[in-house]
């Protein structure tokens, strides 16, 4: 008994596809891109960002750079130094018998990191301010509320109250 061609199509036209997915599978795995390379190009995106926004000039971008490779320099161990204390924070889940004050002791580590970090990214931009130009202040205020916004993790927008129900 002989089948009907249509199914011999069908048949062909499965394969097709079915090789056509492995093969688009396979390209995503072996270019799937490097959590750390894609990081690090988010932060040169962003200084970048602030490049092309306040439109500096050769000097100003040279003088921004600098203090931008001195800044990350300062924060990446305080950084660090926050994501241990945050799992050294949760690493208390594991005790049953954590204290109130063992909390506090390890929340108070990661609100001192925290604070210090918040100062040298302020300080940062002061310096990144007396670099301008008087004409491009205003836009410099402009730019850093946005920058701001942007570093600011679980940003809500106005009106939400789903954490108040």
């Amino acid at each position: 008994m002989m089948r009907p061609p249509r199914q011999k199509w069908l048949l062909v036209l499965v394969a097709i596809l079915l090789l056509t997915n492995i093969a688009t599978l396979s390209i995503y795995w072996i270019k799937k891109p490097d959590r750390d390379n894609s990081r690090e190009s988010g932060k040169k995106r962003m200084g970048q960002f602030m490049v092309d926004q306040m439109k500096f000039d050769a000097a100003q971008e040279a003088a921004y750079w600098k203090l931008r490779d001195s800044v990350m320099a300062i924060q990446k161990p305080v950084m660090d130094s926050m994501r241990n204390a945050k799992k050294s924070f949760f690493d208390l889940l594991n005790q049953p018998d954590a204290s109130d004050s063992m909390l506090l002791e390890r929340s108070n580590e990661i609100a001192e990191l925290q604070k210090k970090l918040d100062i040298v990214t302020f300080r940062h931009f002061q310096k990144v301010r007396a670099i301008c130009r008087p004409d491009q202040l205003q836009k410099f205020d402009t730019v850093i509320k946005e920058i701001v916004n942007r570093m600011t993790p679980f940003r809500r927008k106005q009106g939400d109250s789903t954490l108040n129900k």
